[in-house]
């Protein structure tokens, strides 16, 4: 199963992480993985490309960890991208629940 963490500050999205695997079908032919891997770099990639707003973030393979700089936490266009995706995934999540769980945190600033 996909775990997809968020932590949120007054409203804004100030961290997520995500790890594990959907388990939807073999490795390579899983669109639910597919589909929340692309939602999540995408996400990342376009606070880069198109707001030159870099995320700190860390992937080791099993779980990838981003945290949105104090600098950026209001930044709207940061925080759009950011909720697009979660709300991407929370399609996904709907679609197939069995493989993709949210968990929503609030007073997240750390």
């Amino acid at each position: 199963m996909i775990k997809l963490s968020t932590y949120w500050d007054v409203g804004r999205l100030v961290r997520f992480s995500v790890s594990g695997h959907a388990g939807y079908a073999k490795a390579g032919t899983d669109i639910v993985c597919a589909a929340v891997s692309a939602l999540v770099y995408n996400a990342i990639n376009s606070c880069e490309q198109f707001l030159d707003a870099r995320l700190e973030v860390e992937d080791d393979g099993d779980e990838l960890l981003c945290v949105v700089p104090a600098s950026l936490r209001e930044h709207a266009g940061v925080q759009l991208l950011l909720g697009s995706m979660v709300f991407g995934i929370e399609q996904t999540a709907a679609q197939y629940p069995k493989h993709v769980k949210l968990k929503r945190v609030s007073g997240g600033a750390n």
